[in-house]
């Protein structure tokens, strides 16, 4: 047999700890990161359905500190996605997670973010510092997306 790929995961959370031993919310940690195509631009979503965009900091918007990697991205907006659902044709609870994100191309420059959880599959219009649910969409057949 060949050699398998090595795997990696990402475990963060949001939110300010004082106590480094407070317990984290499972809501609290992020489950996809997303850049757009430019890497002008970060979205990432949580295990609490909330999706976080960040845009990359300009030059001397470090509040004068010398950032250790060339690209220093900087709080944008929040916004709840994905609300906790029960699906009753299945008898079955709808997590809020954001399982994948994706930026989205539009012909007028305009910045569009996808946002998926088990269900249902979520159009975001992102404009000054705020995000406009645009469409939903759930598949037809009752299965996942």
């Amino acid at each position: 047999s060949g050699a398998r790929a090595p795997m990696w995961g990402f475990s963060q959370v949001f939110g300010e700890r004082e106590d480094p031993d407070e317990e984290v919310h499972d809501a609290d940690i992020i489950s996809t990161v997303e850049f757009d195509p430019t890497g002008e631009h970060l979205a990432s979503g949580d295990q609490g359905g909330r999706v976080v965009l960040f845009s990359r900091a300009k030059a001397g918007e470090d509040n004068g500190c010398r950032p250790r990697h060339p690209y220093v991205y900087k709080y944008q907006a929040e916004f709840q996605s994905h609300e906790p659902e029960f699906d009753y044709l299945k008898s079955l609870d709808i997590e809020e997670k954001i399982n994948k994100i994706r930026w989205v191309t539009s012909s007028n420059g305009s910045k569009l973010i996808l946002s998926t959880n088990d269900k249902t599959i979520k159009l975001w219009k992102v404009y000054e510092h705020r995000a406009w649910h645009v469409a939903t969409a759930r598949p037809l057949n009752g299965g996942s997306p």
